[in-house]
């Protein structure tokens, strides 16, 4: 029977997450505070713990961090409220194996816990792998041939990239992870590549030198390093390492890394952080459009009765035009900050995603800055409808189609793709505009960001932020790929409705 320890402040949660889990099988502890769950965790040492961020007194940071001091293997799942995520990020980054949003529901605290137990469980495989590799090397050759069967099958099943090495760096063991990660075949590197090709310069020796030291975990171990691989196009890869010198006789013979892929952890921590940056700065943004908004309108009014009241007055006349004018353009600026602040209720059905699509390019396509451009629609018309509000999935189109075309400058092509993915559907928008070097990209759906003039009130970077906060509002993700001078994609994710 698995054992958990519930750590929460409040204990119309503790009961309640103790009355689930127990009826799913698992031996449950609780603690209210802090030092009550380290003196538990100490006594017990339950393998899996549910930890709340913010408590009295001793913070969830700081129990993670005796936790993880007292026993590294523990799968500690971090459950945090509303306006916690710096904090839940803080933790993962001190190994926090998981994070849950309250209220927890029952099916995402099963698939969290059958999560960490997986994980526990293939630890613990590793790690026994590991320990009696020197033992298999021993053994007769029918034991051998058996352990050799089971090696294959563990390395090639794992989720992590797993990479073994003669002395001198030759690579011996190549998993299907790693060919995953690396994009290398076996084939190219078993025998024909020295470890060194998969890290930056310089970074092999360092690993093999913090292996051979006792400050890292231990003489001939190295725990959870973070670093890069490089991938077979060049480009970095951010990963966690966990490596082991392997002997034959006390003597060095090879080692063994795996490698955990950082990525999704990453992309993770930047949308938290997105999201979390947007709720504010919409909050932030909605006070100060309101104030604004009052006063701009008796401007307005009044500017635009002294305009007809002095419009034999040409100087005049011309200076209270200017004025309307530059008015207006602001007007129109608080409204934007108003619409990426405003939650509005959403009106979902469902249409066919072509549809609300094609309706969009009604409006776009007999305005002057499209003419020259060449649009291709390459719709799958059998994929389901899908459940929208197709007011607000209009806008988003708009947004990303007007981009596109801005960027093409009256002379190129407009793909448009439609098709399923799993149990989502994908929109694709194509155009063989100037594109974006990367570091604009982790920018662009940042609310105020812009590279357009705004001095005839455009382009005041809310587009793609409100875009963003649609998209997300309807359970579905936008990805944007873009090379500098080879155009760019912007891609929608929407799940298809449950039948």
């Amino acid at each position: 029977m698995t054992k958990i320890l519930i750590v929460d402040d409040e204990e119309s949660i503790r009961h309640m997450m103790r009355m689930t889990l127990e009826l799913d099988g698992y031996q449950v502890l609780t603690a209210g505070d802090g030092p009550s769950a380290l003196e538990i965790f100490r006594r017990e040492m339950p393998m899996i713990v549910l930890l709340d961020v913010r408590m009295p007194g001793m913070s969830g940071l700081q129990v993670l961090e005796r936790i993880k001091a007292m026993e590294p293997e523990s799968e500690v799942i971090i459950v945090t409220g509303h306006g916690d995520m710096d904090m839940a990020i803080e933790c993962m980054r001190k190994e926090a194996s998981n994070f849950l949003t309250k209220p927890v529901s029952d099916d995402l605290l099963t698939a969290a816990l059958k999560q960490s137990q997986e994980k526990l469980a293939l630890r613990r495989r590793l790690k026994e792998y590991t320990q009696n590799l020197e033992i298999l090397v021993r053994e007769a050759n029918v034991e051998l041939e058996k352990s050799y069967r089971f090696r294959e099958n563990l390395i090639e099943n794992s989720p992590d990239a797993i990479v073994s090495i003669r002395k001198g760096g030759e690579i011996v063991i190549f998993n299907s992870a790693a060919e995953r990660l690396l994009d290398y075949t076996k084939s190219e590197v078993i025998g024909n590549m020295n470890i060194v090709s998969l890290y930056k310069p310089g970074e092999a020796k360092k690993v093999m030198k913090d292996l051979r030291s006792n400050d890292f975990g231990g003489r001939g171990t190295l725990n959870k390093r973070e670093m890069v691989l490089l991938h077979k196009n060049g480009t970095e890869i951010p990963v966690s390492l966990s490596a082991a010198i392997l002997y034959e006789e006390r003597k060095e013979a090879g080692s063994v890394g795996i490698f955990h892929d950082l990525r999704e952890k990453r992309e993770l921590e930047r949308q938290l952080l997105r999201s979390e940056k947007l709720s504010s700065l919409g909050k932030l943004a909605a006070g100060i459009a309101h104030e604004i908004n009052q006063p701009l309108t008796g401007v307005l009014t009044f500017a635009s009765l002294l305009k007809k009241k002095f419009k034999d007055d040409p100087r005049t006349h011309k200076d209270l035009e200017i004025i309307v004018r530059e008015t207006t353009r602001i007007r129109k600026i608080v409204q934007g900050v108003l619409e990426f602040a405003r939650e509005t209720p959403m009106k979902r059905r469902t249409v066919p995603i072509a549809e609300v699509i094609d309706q969009t390019l009604e409006i776009i396509v007999s305005q002057q800055r499209f003419f020259g451009i060449t649009l291709d629609k390459l719709y799958d018309r059998s994929i389901p409808e899908v459940l929208v509000d197709p007011s607000l999935m209009e806008q988003v189109f708009m947004n990303i189609i007007l981009n596109a075309v801005d960027a093409m400058r009256g002379n190129g092509t407009l793909t448009i793709r439609t098709y399923r993915e799993n149990n989502c559907i994908l929109v694709d928008f194509q155009d063989t505009g100037c594109g974006m070097p990367e570091a604009m990209i982790d920018k662009i759906f940042d609310p105020f960001f812009t590279t357009k003039d705004s001095t005839e009130g455009t382009g005041m970077g809310l587009g793609l932020a409100v875009s963003y906060g649609i998209v997300k509002n309807h359970e579905g993700d936008i990805e944007v790929k873009s090379k500098e001078g080879q155009g760019t994609t912007f891609t929608i994710r929407l799940p298809v409705p449950e039948q």
